[in-house]
């Protein structure tokens, strides 16, 4: 529990290794917290759409489903329609983090849900439950998950997908792997492709290793992903929030000194 991996970009996880810095302090407890990411992320021009054009139709709602969306999103607007508005219309996100991000780039309110921060939880929203009829925009990396627009379109609406962003896998190199195997005890994970990209880098003789791992993942969705062996020493935060992460750690360290 004083080992921490936090499979995260360096820049996104920086106030989660310093909110564990403070929670370790206020516990008495001794904690070290590296960072990685097993994906680059970079600029994706989609050949479907021209973004002038997306900025100058109408739509009933929009989402942006992460940070980096929010991010190549603005880059691409500035390069390529500086004078176009951004949509005025109703903005949403899976969370907070991503919700402010949003909001900086459209200068609109963002709605995200309150307590569990994934998309079943956005899709409960009552704003989305009547659609039908209505035009919305996903702003996504290359290939992401099809479960918001699946169910947006199962309700009647019609989806449109602007990809502004793509992943290449970045492997963990056999230093790094033997680093972490002889020191790190607990692995914080936020999101499947971080999670399935490392799983893939891992060699099996590593697996005993990360079976006595503390896992700490952002959604139930996370833990079914995990291998069953690696799958019995899990707890599952409420949101990928820096704030819920460490507050799931902290209650791995309850469950740890009951046990």
């Amino acid at each position: 529990m004083n080992n921490i991996l936090i499979l995260r970009p360096q820049a996104q996880a920086a106030e989660l290794q310093q909110l564990l810095a403070q929670r370790a302090e206020q516990l008495q407890v001794p904690v070290t917290s590296q960072s990685a990411s097993m994906l680059r992320i970079s600029e994706y021009d989609d050949p479907n759409y021209s973004l002038a054009n997306i900025l100058a139709e109408q739509w009933h709602g929009a989402m942006m489903v992460s940070v980096n969306a929010a991010h190549y999103f603005a880059k691409q607007a500035r390069a390529w329609a500086p004078q176009a508005a951004m949509p005025r219309c109703r903005w949403f996100a899976v969370g907070p983090v991503s919700a402010k991000a949003i909001s900086d780039v459209v200068q609109r309110p963002v709605c995200c849900p309150w307590r569990q921060h994934n998309s079943d939880a956005l899709l409960a929203l009552p704003e989305l439950q009547q659609v039908e009829g209505q035009r919305w925009l996903i702003i996504r990396g290359h290939g992401g998950r099809e479960l918001f627009a699946d169910t947006l379109r199962a309700r009647g609406a019609e989806v449109t997908y602007l990809e502004v962003y793509q992943r290449q896998s970045q492997p963990p190199t056999a230093s790094q792997l033997s680093e972490w195997q002889q020191g790190i005890d607990t692995i914080m994970v936020t999101s499947a492709e971080q999670l399935g990209a490392f799983l893939a880098a891992v060699p099996n003789d590593s697996k005993d290793w990360l079976a006595e791992c503390i896992w700490v993942v952002a959604s139930a969705r996370l833990q079914q992903l995990l291998p069953s062996g690696l799958s019995r020493r899990v707890v599952v935060a409420d949101s990928a929030a820096s704030f819920a992460m460490v507050d799931a750690w902290q209650q791995a360290i309850q469950l740890t000194k009951e046990v």
